[in-house]
C-alpha cells in the first residue's frame, strides 16, 4: 500500500489506498509532497535615494537547509525589457543585485524609470543558471548534480510613480526545480535489514525552462509558474554505494534518510521537474528505487532472503554478499510526475517476504459432529 500525502495551499485533501504496483517485498512508500507558502519579505529600501530611481526588494519561499531563501539569498540578476509583445527592448541585462550590510538591495548603475513604458522584469539566482541567455526564450539547464537549488521571479508591466517615494520592484521567488530525500527503515523486529547500494534509475537530468508570463507574486496557475520542456538524458543516480562492509546500513525502525558517503550522493536532491513511468516492472525506461539488500534473522542471523525461492530477477549474480534487488516505482496511479517547488520524502519500509516462508495462518474450519444414536429398551 502507498499512502500519499500532499500539503499545498492549493490543494488539501489525503490520498490513501493507492495500488503499489507488483513488487516482491510487503512494503510502504511514503510520499510527503511539501510545497512550502510561508514567506519572509525583505523590504528594505535606502532612504536617501532618489526619486525615479528603480529599486528592488525580494522574498523567497520558506524552505529547509540547503534551499535558497530570503535569508540567505545574498544576489540575484535582473534583465528587464520595456516595449514588451512583439518588439521587446532591452533595458537591463544581465544585472547583478546585492545585498549590502544594511540589508539595502543595491546595484550599480542605477538605472531610472522610462516615461511613458512599462517594464517587465526577470530575476533568478544563482546567476549561473541563466546567464547570459535570454530569459524571453527557454533557458537550458543541466541537474546532473543535483546540489543546486534554482530560483526565479516574474514582476511585468511595471511603471515609475513619481508621487510614491522609493518605489520598488518587489520580488517573489519559486523554485524551479523538485527537491527529493530517500528515506529507509525495517518496522519488523524479528528481521535484521543490511543494505549494500542504493539507486534511482532513469532520471532525467536535462531540459529547457521557460519563465512565466506573469507574476510569481499571484496564486500559483500555469501563466505565473515557470515550466520544464524537453526532459532529456537520463542517468541512474547512486545514493548509496558500499566499498566496504562498514559501509553497509542496517536499517532500524526510525526511518533513515540515505545520506551521502563515499560514492554515493544521497542526502536531498534538486532534481528536474518530469515525467514518472514504471510500466516494465523495473525495465525499458521506467523510473524506479533500486535496492541491493539482505534480509536475516536477528537471533539466529540465519539469511531469510534472498533464498532458493527467490526469482531470477531478484538475485545479483556475482554479489560478494549474496545480495538480493528490489525495485520501489518512483510513480503511482495517483502520483506520475515530479512538480517545481515540490519536496518529495520516500520513505521505503522493508520487512517480511513471502519468499521467506513466514508462517501464516488462514481462516480455520472445523468438523461437523458425527450424530451416532443408540436406543436401549
Amino acid at each position: 500500500m502507498i499512502k500519499i500525502y500532499i500539503f499545498n495551499p492549493q490543494i488539501k485533501m489525503i490520498m490513501k489506498k493507492a495500488s503499489f504496483m507488483a513488487i516482491p517485498f510487503l512494503s510502504l512508500i511514503s510520499i510527503l509532497a511539501i510545497s512550502c507558502s510561508d514567506r519572509y519579505d525583505d523590504t528594505l529600501v535606502d532612504p536617501t535615494a532618489e526619486d525615479g530611481a528603480i529599486r528592488f526588494a525580494a522574498s523567497t519561499e520558506f524552505s529547509r537547509a540547503g534551499d535558497i531563501t530570503t535569508n540567505n539569498l545574498t544576489s540575484f540578476n535582473v534583465y528587464a525589457y520595456t516595449g514588451t509583445g512583439t518588439d521587446p527592448v532591452t533595458f537591463m541585462e544581465n544585472v547583478v543585485v546585492s545585498k549590502s550590510a544594511s540589508n539595502i538591495w543595491t546595484y550599480s548603475p542605477v538605472r531610472y524609470w522610462p516615461a511613458k513604458e512599462t517594464v517587465d522584469f526577470y530575476a533568478f539566482a544563482p546567476a549561473s543558471w541563466v546567464g547570459n541567455a535570454s530569459p524571453l526564450k527557454p533557458v537550458a539547464y543541466d541537474a546532473e548534480k543535483g546540489t543546486e537549488d534554482l530560483v526565479y521571479a516574474v514582476s511585468p508591466n511595471l511603471s515609475g510613480n513619481a508621487e510614491t517615494a522609493n518605489a520598488q520592484v518587489i520580488f517573489n521567488f519559486r523554485h524551479a526545480l523538485s527537491k527529493l530525500t530517500v528515506k529507509m527503515s525495517s518496522t519488523n523486529q524479528e528481521l535484521k535489514v543490511v543494505v549494500t547500494n542504493v539507486a534511482m534509475a532513469n532520471i532525467m537530468t536535462r531540459g529547457n525552462f521557460s519563465f512565466p508570463s506573469s507574476s510569481t507574486a499571484e496564486t500559483p496557475s500555469a501563466e505565473t509558474v515557470g515550466q520544464w520542456t524537453d526532459q532529456n538524458t537520463p542517468k541512474t543516480y547512486v545514493l548509496l554505494w558500499s566499498q566496504t562492509l562498514s559501509d553497509q546500513l542496517t536499517l532500524s525502525s526510525t526511518p533513515t534518510v540515505i545520506a551521502a558517503t563515499g560514492l554515493g550522493r544521497g542526502g536531498q536532491m534538486y532534481i528536474l521537474p518530469q515525467q514518472l513511468t514504471y510500466r516494465a516492472q523495473g525495465s525499458e525506461n521506467d523510473t524506479y528505487i533500486a535496492v541491493q539488500c539482505s534480509i536475516y534473522d536477528k537471533t539466529s542471523g540465519e539469511r531469510l532472503w534472498p533464498n532458493e525461492n527467490t526469482p531470477k530477477e531478484n538475485l545479483i549474480i556475482g554479489s560478494t554478499t549474496g545480495d538480493g534487488l528490489l525495485k520501489f516505482p518512483l510513480s503511482t496511479n495517483r502520483y506520475t510526475q515530479w512538480q517545481p517547488g515540490v519536496h518529495y520524502i520516500y520513505n521505503l519500509i522493508i520487512n517480511s517476504n513471502d519468499e521467506m516462508g513466514t508462517i501464516e495462518f488462514g481462516t480455520p474450519t472445523v468438523d461437523t459432529f458425527i450424530d451416532i444414536e443408540q436406543t436401549y429398551q
